[in-house]
């Protein structure tokens, strides 16, 4: 679980939210992530969302540099993603911790 926060807050950097409501959020990234997402396989991330109950889907639109997730806000908590991509390092680490929590490694609830 460690790997993934510190991955997710490394990648946070190059992200800004562009819309948000509870259980949709549109995620703007900068094209300098590429290079950071070159390490990583495709399908291991498509593995990793899939698992996880909380995301119900995702839209990737390489025309607008963004992402649009659907998600469970009775999962996760919409306020914690608001705090992941602010400007506030302590902030942010904190809601990830808070979104990991909520999260087993099998992407079941936490309870």
């Amino acid at each position: 679980m460690q790997k993934h926060i510190k991955q997710a807050l490394m990648l946070r950097r190059w992200v800004s939210i562009g819309h948000h409501f509870p259980g949709r959020i549109r995620l703007k990234y900068k094209l300098g992530i590429l290079t950071k997402l070159a390490g990583f396989k495709a399908a291991d991330i498509e593995t990793v969302l899939s698992d996880i109950p909380a995301f119900k889907n995702y839209i990737l639109n390489c025309a607008t540099d963004s992402i649009v997730i659907d998600y469970d806000a009775e999962i996760i908590n919409p306020q914690w993603l608001d705090e992941l991509f602010c400007e506030s390092e302590a902030d942010a680490a904190q809601a990830c911790y808070q979104i990991a929590r909520c999260l087993e490694l099998d992407g079941s609830r936490h309870e």
